[in-house]
């Protein structure tokens, strides 16, 4: 990446956020965001239009493409702080070749797909074609959300769903680094968990949206209800991400040990099947949507925390064979003739485990999780 050069050094004044303005030639410009630029290409899929057929033969023909925005990983931003102040150039494309990584693409995937298809069917580029970039130093989720929801201004706006897919890109490590023991799945690993504490990236970003909007119906058929929590998000700063992002972080760490605890019970018994019970995507969502109902009040949050921390010491002391859960009677629950009659089955299981959890934090983790379940059963 020899041709990496900083042209130059501002600053964004509403978040006080060092951005750096830089060229690359456009052979080069993959080495530096990695091959794996996608790594998440199961939220961020590959996109079909028509102008982007106009594009790509432009980018061949050796068009200058809009500029791209870049986001060093915050975690890693410490590292570049002194040199930034000093603004030793030389320094900070050193630092930035060795962590490729921890680059993502805020704005510009698009484009890039193009280019590393133009790469891949062997077109070779003018060798003077350079690449324009903006990368943005920030260590704090709430100027970071900030940039992500002023990228469009005046565009057709990132929907709620990509703008916490964004977040979770972003923020991989520090999640990592604040859920202990906490490892993230791609797409392709899912059918491989084989530990507690494991969740695919997906599942991750559907618990938060759930956790969002309080629904565990994260991709709801009602186009109305979705656009109307979108155009809430957008209206709002970036504080209506980051606080309940730390909050969830936070949650995340005891849902963890949960998992955890089921895994070890249920893993390598007749339940065997039940071990990732906690990794499942219905229950995550509904754990999360339940959740967010009380972490708004001091009071009732203290009473789910509670349920939760009576329900993990439960299951410390039970031995591998046992159904603690009682995910026997729920699924019996589930394949009753008269549920399954006027729900499909993922509605049902999402409505009865959301309001089955509302159910053991409102009753502080007094009422067994078996009546919790029946007691749901009611309203399907």
């Amino acid at each position: 990446m020899k041709s990496l050069e900083i042209i130059g050094y501002t600053t964004d004044f509403r978040t006080n956020t060092n951005i750096l303005y830089a060229q690359i030639k456009i052979n080069e410009y993959l080495d530096l965001v990695g091959k794996d630029f996608d790594r998440f290409e199961i939220q961020r899929k590959k996109e079909k239009h028509k102008g982007y057929n106009r594009l790509k033969n432009d980018i061949e023909k050796g068009t200058l493409i809009p500029t791209i925005t870049l986001a060093i990983e915050p975690s890693s931003v410490a590292n570049f702080m002194a040199l930034l102040q000093e603004k030793n150039s030389e320094k900070i494309v050193e630092e930035l070749i060795t962590i490729t990584d921890k680059i993502y693409i805020l704005d510009g995937l698009q484009r890039t797909y193009i280019i590393n298809e133009l790469k891949s069917n062997g077109v070779v580029f003018n060798e003077e074609q350079k690449l324009l970039l903006e990368i943005w130093f920030e260590e704090d989720i709430k100027h970071l959300i900030y940039r992500l929801i002023v990228l469009n201004s005046g565009q057709k706006p990132m929907s709620m769903r990509h703008q916490i897919e964004l977040l979770f890109i972003t923020m991989r490590e520090t999640i990592i680094k604040n859920v202990a023991g906490l490892k993230v799945l791609e797409e392709k690993e899912e059918e491989n968990r084989s530990n507690a504490k494991e969740f695919p990236f997906e599942r991750l970003v559907t618990a938060y949206k759930s956790f969002l909007t309080k629904s565990p119906e994260a991709d709801k058929d009602n186009i109305v209800a979705e656009r109307m929590k979108e155009a809430d998000m957008l209206e709002s700063d970036e504080q209506f991400l980051s606080d309940p992002f730390i909050k969830f972080s936070e949650y995340l760490n005891i849902y963890c040990l949960l998992d955890e605890q089921a895994y070890r019970i249920y893993s390598g018994s007749p339940q065997n099947k039940y071990r990732n019970w906690f990794a499942d995507a219905n229950v995550i969502q509904a754990f999360f949507a339940a959740l967010s109902k009380y972490s708004s009040n001091d009071k009732r949050e203290q009473n789910a925390l509670t349920s939760i921390a009576k329900l993990i010491d439960e299951l410390r002391v039970k031995q591998k064979g046992e159904d603690p859960l009682n995910i026997k009677e729920l699924n019996e629950i589930l394949s009753n003739s008269s549920v399954s009659k006027k729900y499909n089955v993922g509605f049902a299981t999402r409505k009865l485990l959301s309001s089955g959890f509302t159910e053991y934090f409102s009753n502080e983790g007094e009422l067994p999780l078996k009546e919790c379940w029946l007691i749901s059963s009611s309203d399907l």
